[in-house]
């Protein structure tokens, strides 16, 4: 059996122990006592960021999508380009729901719990 060698953290973190060969994620970001206080990891935070603007635009999108109500060309040629990006944005979104999940399970693998 390997002999756990400890060393503490530096004065502005909170002051326990850490082992040496202290984990890190798969994204190559540390994950000590500090990062075990917060409820999402560093990469977990940028995807939900990333979700909720897709969202933000998606609901833009909508909205200009409802109110253009007349069937003049250019309308419908805006309309049409409308679609086309909410349906992007869609697909971002499927991708981003995959990089999620894939962010929470590092969480609980970090965690232990996985």
């Amino acid at each position: 059996m390997n002999p756990v060698h400890f060393h503490t953290v530096e004065n502005d973190s909170c002051g326990c122990c850490v082992t040496s060969g202290s984990r890190a994620s798969h994204s190559g970001e540390p994950y000590g006592c500090a990062e075990k206080k917060a409820i999402f990891t560093g990469r977990e935070q940028r995807v939900l960021k990333s979700i909720r603007e897709t969202a933000v635009r998606a609901r833009e999108l909508k909205s200009r999508l409802n109110q253009r109500e007349n069937n003049d060309p250019e309308n419908e040629r805006a309309k049409r380009r409308a679609l086309q990006e909410l349906e992007k944005l869609r697909e971002l979104r499927r991708e981003l729901e995959k990089e999620r999940v894939a962010a929470a399970h590092e969480r609980m693998v970090l965690l232990g719990h996985a």
